[in-house]
């Protein structure tokens, strides 16, 4: 589902090659504008990435911090989710007008759930997502904060809100990881997806 045009390497990505790195290990801007691609080179984790997003919530921030620690190297439910995800994308195919980092972001989350794909199935057309087709009386929990997410990120309107995402008992743990991951995918594409816990050659515990 995604293809590289180049392989950045890590020195290429190092901090210290940048134009915007300063003396002392600073820089002049307050998010870096290389993340994707320091993403492809491996030369930031997924807590690097989750921790360089700005969350004004302190308990949004400490779930986070759970996230972190618990990040199993993939961004999959589990098995199921993969196979959904790519069965999707095969039968779709792609164009590079609809086929954007917010269109995988929506397609990541609705179908973590094979209820959830069976509602939203009919949303996904030639040239993009239709959220008008979605069916959704008596749907779980869970589906609807997957769905109400799926249509933030590739709409920009609505979504789970900061609050809501505080509340474990509202978004369990699992819930709550699969949409940030979904957030990641949308700020930062497909490349998001092989983020891992440490960096390559980093003493893991």
């Amino acid at each position: 589902m995604y293809t590289r045009k180049y392989n950045f390497t890590a020195e290429e990505m190092s901090c210290r090659n940048c134009t915007e790195y300063l003396p002392g290990g600073s820089c002049k801007k307050r998010k870096c504008p290389y993340m994707d691609q320091r993403i492809e080179a491996n030369t930031v984790t997924y807590g690097d990435v989750l921790t360089a997003i700005c969350f004004p919530n302190r308990k949004v921030r400490k779930r986070l911090l759970f996230l972190i620690a618990e990040y199993p190297d993939s961004f999959w439910l589990d098995e199921h989710h993969k196979a959904r995800m790519k069965r999707l994308h095969d039968r779709l195919g792609f164009t590079k007008k609809r086929n954007t980092p917010r269109y995988y972001a929506a397609m990541y989350l609705l179908t973590a759930s094979d209820t959830l794909l069976s509602r939203t199935i009919k949303c996904f057309t030639d040239t993009d997502i239709d959220f008008s087709f979605a069916t959704m009386p008596r749907i779980s929990l869970d589906d609807y904060i997957l769905y109400k997410a799926a249509v933030c990120y590739y709409t920009k309107e609505g979504g789970v809100t900061l609050g809501e995402l505080a509340d474990e008992e509202l978004i369990s743990d699992q819930m709550f990881r699969l949409v940030i991951n979904g957030l990641l995918i949308a700020k930062y594409g497909l490349v998001a997806m092989i983020l891992k816990k440490h960096k390559e050659g980093d003493h893991k515990q």
